[in-house]
């Protein structure tokens, strides 16, 4: 199998609470995992067939709190905090986020699972589902990045400059901004254009976790030409708004990824999930129904 690697910038412990969902009591349980290097931070309910949610870099398991119980009135659902994110270790060496998620899977005895990430989520799904295909029934990709990609959108490269400016002078607010100026507005948008609750959302997020981390690599599979190993159904959603290299991304797995399925949701960016939850559901549930095996 080749592998790429990718630099960075800069047992379990069990926990019981209990959510609602529906309108009746789920149990919630909680709890961290122990991957090499480090420990990863997760959240389950609900039974039957298990749809796991990846979040993007910067955020946290949080970001599927619209998804998360209404997941779980069907499913059993499995959110986590990535390492270097939330309440998961810090990263401090080289890493690889498909095998931390498969030591995750392992050990919380899940053999198969739905896949369901957005950007890094969705990047890190599609690493796991080309190497383990066997442990995957369904892939869903939200505003994804994909392993062997190079971003060339000018705007985004303009944004990651600033944000590179902001980081070395260690002005993480600044940072932040930029952060969510390239992945809650996009490259079309005014931060005022954007739903005020749902740019604070991110901007905890971002801010809590950006400038976080030691040095470290990430091990990735190099997954652009290997699309085609893919034989799983697989659901690519995007924002109309987000950066021009997503479209491009979402193109390709249309074209590469037998029997794929592109869809479109008007008026937002790449916090698709987030800015429409409700026609997001709807889509992701449909998905789930008619990709059942």
């Amino acid at each position: 199998m080749a592998s790429a690697f990718t630099t960075l910038p800069a047992l379990m412990l069990a926990a019981w609470a209990f959510g609602v969902a529906g309108g009746s009591a789920t149990v919630v349980q909680s709890g961290k995992v122990k991957v090499p290097g480090g420990e990863l931070y997760y959240e389950a309910q609900g039974a039957r067939r298990t749809v796991v949610l990846l979040h993007g870099g910067l955020l946290d398991c949080r970001m599927w709190d619209d998804q998360f119980d209404v997941l779980a009135e069907r499913f059993h659902v499995v959110r986590y905090d990535a390492r270097g994110h939330g309440r998961s270790s810090r990263i401090a060496g080289d890493f690889s986020r498909y095998k931390d998620l498969h030591a995750l899977l392992t050990a919380l005895g899940i053999r198969k699972a739905t896949l369901v990430g957005l950007s890094a989520g969705g990047r890190a799904a599609i690493d796991f589902a080309i190497v383990h295909p066997d442990m995957v029934d369904a892939l869903v990709v939200v505003s994804p990045g994909i392993s062997g990609w190079a971003f060339n959108d000018p705007v985004l490269q303009e944004h990651q400059a600033e944000l590179g400016k902001a980081a070395a002078a260690g002005d993480w607010d600044a940072a932040t901004e930029w952060f969510l100026r390239s992945w809650t507005d996009g490259p079309k948008r005014k931060p005022t254009d954007v739903d005020p609750g749902v740019r604070e959302r991110v901007r905890a997020m971002a801010r809590a976790n950006i400038g976080t981390n030691g040095p470290g690599r990430v091990e990735e599979v190099n997954a652009v030409p290997r699309l085609g190993e893919l034989r799983v159904p697989t659901l690519a959603v995007l924002g109309d708004l987000d950066m021009a290299d997503i479209h491009d991304i979402v193109d390709l797995i249309a074209a590469k990824v037998p029997g794929a399925r592109r869809i479109v949701i008007p008026g937002v960016a790449h916090m698709v999930n987030m800015e429409k939850p409700a026609e997001f559901n709807r889509l992701l549930l449909d998905f789930l129904r008619t990709s059942a095996q």
